[in-house]
Formats: C-alpha cells, structure tokens, sequence
C-alpha cells in the first residue's frame, strides 16, 4: 500500500472520530410524533392574548340581550308629591299623589335589540377563527425559523468537518515534506473560520429553539412540519391573475360579521335619540279642611314625544359613517390579501425556477471541486485555489440546500395567505 493511501486511509479515519464527537456537541431536535402543527396552533391560540376579549364581547351580549327582554324600555320610576298649608291658612289642606311611569318600546325597537344580540353572538366564532389563523401563522413562522437555523447549523457542521479534514491532510503533506509549512497555517486559519461560522449558526439555532419553546410551551419539535398546497388549490391556476381569495377566509369573515353586526346598529340607531312613550299610573288622596275626610282617586296618563326626528339624526348619521368605514376596510383587506397571495405564490415560483438552475451549477461545482481536489494531491494547484474551488462548491450545495428548505416554507406561506387554519 502506498504512502499517500495509508495517508489517506488516516485522515478518513481521523476525521470520522473528530465527527462523532463534534456531533454529539451539536444542538439536537427533539422530534416527537405526538407533537403536531395542529397542537401547537392550538396551543398557541389558548395563550394568545385575544382570548381575553371574547370575555369581554360575551358579557356585552348578555347584558344587550337582558335589555332586550325587559319588559319596559328604560327603568320604571316613582314620583310622590305632598302638598299641605300647614306654613299658610293652616286650614287643614293636604295632598297626597303618587305614580308610576313605565317607558314602553317603540315599535321594532325591541325585535332589533334582539336582533343586535344575535349579530353579536355569529361575531364570537368568527373573531375565534381569525385568533385560530393568527395562531397558525405564529406557529409556521417559529417551525420554519427551527428548520432553516437547523440546516443552516447542519450545512456549517458539514463545512467546518471539511476544512478539519483539509486541515489534517495538510498537516500530514507538510510533516512527509510534500507541502510548505505556510500551507498549514493557511489550512488552520481556513478551519477556525469554519469553525467559528458553525458556533454562529449553533447560536442562532438555540435562539430559534428558545422562541419556539417560549411561544408554544413545547420542547419537543414536530415530526412531520411540511405541508402540501391547499387540495382546493388548483396549482395550474399559479401563473394566473385569476386566483383570488375565498370569500370565506376567516379575516373576511369576521369582518363581514362586524359589518352585518353595525347594519344592524344602524337600525337601531333610529331609535337612539328618541323619546319613548311613558305609561304613567298613579294614586292622588286629597281633603279641603279639618275634619273633612280625604278623597282618593287613580289617574292613568300617557306621554309620547312629538317632532323628535331632529334629535335621532346624529345617532343614524354616525352609525352610516361607521357602517361605511367598515365596508371600506373590508374592500382594503380582500385587495391586501390578494396582493399577499400573489407575492407568495410569485415567490414560491421564482425560488422554484431557482432551485433548477442551482440543481445544475451543483452538479458541476461538485465535478470541478472533485477535479481540483486531485489536482492538488498531484501536486499541480496550491492551496489556495483548491480553498477557493471548495468554497464555490460549498456554497453552492448550501444555496441548493437552502432553496429547497425556502420552497417547503413558501408553501406553507401560501397556504397562510390562503387562510388556512393548521
């Protein structure tokens, strides 16, 4: 067996004993099967802090509706008079009277009370919905962090593991006398970048690790984290104008329940400003003189508002200006949602089209790293320009690597924008 077999034979060997114990160092995920995207998206919709509102909303339906239900329209009052000319004639004089005015319902006005407490109520699942998306576009912006950190640690593990080899190598030449000793500096200098890119990319992977932990109260990572396209997603209609988003998405949706919750605001302000009718019952005791006895009575009376229009318009003129603003947001949304889907689903074609063209420089990087790999064990390049051809060829295996981990996220950042719920 020659001297540079047995050479080579040592560095293999080497090498592969540094790897095994540089990997056992290295920032482990801990993938579990009973960990899902679902789960965590449920995890993070429990925590989210827009949870806290439905409370809020719930009890302000509660109390419309008990409104709604009561028997008057405002609350019953009590008047008690007394009247006597005790500081006067001192004739004996005394008046007694006392009522009960009871405000009724205008016409409508209780059925559209009702009704507000029902838009209210179709608000509270759709307003959960839209927490549920925001959950899932949490959980898929840390999953994908994770991963891109973890190849990205990966793919500097396995550069800084070459340059180590290299750099043994090297050392070896330059021992047998093949090589100058400057080539060994040259070799560790290379090796302790590596190096130190791996630590930085460690340290981003751990800082990705901690969000994600944080965020979703899990340790482990799922097992499975990619997605498919949408089955409703036609992917031949990418390339077309047409695809628009579905009316159902939950953030339309739960402004198109706002919108339908203010229409019915709007028909009830007809009713703000207004003076119900007030039924009145009362009971009047009354005498004249000393020794006269008293006279009782019971008065009913009725009291209605005329010409009241005037003091109504504020209230409809402002709930009109909010109806309208909302409409006008919703009209907002929907085009900022199509300008989303179409950046999303631009991008996922381009990094495809990418991912073709850096399929085919890797092939050859990798054939003319190969070649100049030979040629410096011949002794024919230095090695500095077998660095440099190592280089091109590292970088452009960790741009293929890099682009098909960005093809697996657009995916799942297409199936956002479309508004699906993990």
């Amino acid at each position: 067996m020659s001297f540079q077999i047995k050479l080579t034979l040592l560095c293999i060997a080497t090498s592969l004993g540094v790897t095994q114990v540089t990997l056992a160092e290295m920032v482990q995920l801990e993938q579990s099967s009973t960990v899902t995207l679902s789960s965590l998206t449920q995890n993070v919709y429990d925590r989210h802090p827009a949870l806290h509102n439905e409370l809020a909303q719930q009890q302000k339906i509660e109390a419309n509706t008990d409104l709604a239900n009561a028997t008057f329209s405002n609350v019953k009052s009590i008047k008690l008079n007394h009247q006597n000319d005790a500081i006067g004639s001192s004739d004996g004089l005394q008046e007694w009277e006392a009522s009960v005015d009871m405000p009724l319902w205008l016409p409508g006005q209780k059925q559209q009370q009702l009704l507000l407490s029902d838009k209210m109520s179709a608000e509270l699942p759709a307003y959960k919905d839209k927490i549920r998306l925001d959950a899932s576009a949490k959980v898929r912006t840390l999953v994908w962090n994770v991963v891109i950190a973890n190849n990205a640690n990966r793919q500097a593990h396995q550069v800084w593991q070459t340059a180590k080899k290299l750099e043994q190598d090297v050392a070896a030449r330059v021992k047998a006398g093949e090589l100058a000793g400057t080539q060994r500096l040259l070799a560790n200098t290379n090796a302790l970048e590596m190096h130190n890119q791996y630590l930085l990319t460690e340290a981003e992977l751990e800082h990705a690790l901690n969000s994600y932990s944080h965020i979703t109260g899990e340790r482990s990572f799922p097992a499975v984290y990619e997605e498919t396209l949408s089955k409703d997603f036609d992917r031949n209609q990418q390339h077309h104008s047409s695809v628009i988003i579905d009316p159902q998405h939950p953030s339309l949706i739960l402004l198109e329940q706002r919108i339908n919750t203010l229409r019915s605001q709007q028909d009830l302000a007809h009713f703000d400003g207004a003076i119900n009718p007030s039924l009145s019952v009362g009971f009047r005791s009354e005498r004249g003189l000393h020794g006269e006895n008293f006279n009782n009575s019971i008065g009913v009376g009725i009291s209605f508002a005329l010409d009241n229009d005037v003091y109504r318009r504020p209230a409809i003129a402002s709930a009109a200006k909010k109806l309208a603003d909302a409409e006008i947001l919703r009209l907002q949304l929907e085009r900022e949602l199509n300008i989303d889907l179409f950046s999303q689903l631009h991008d996922l074609e381009t990094k495809q089209k990418q991912l073709e063209l850096v399929n085919e420089q890797n092939t050859t990087t990798k054939q003319y790293y190969a070649l100049q790999q030979r040629a410096f064990e011949l002794g024919e390049i230095d090695l500095v320009n077998l660095l440099h051809s190592q280089s091109l060829a590292n970088e452009t295996y960790n741009r293929k690597q890099a682009l098909e981990v960005d093809i697996k996220q657009m995916i799942a950042m297409v199936n956002q924008a479309l508004g699906l719920v993990l």
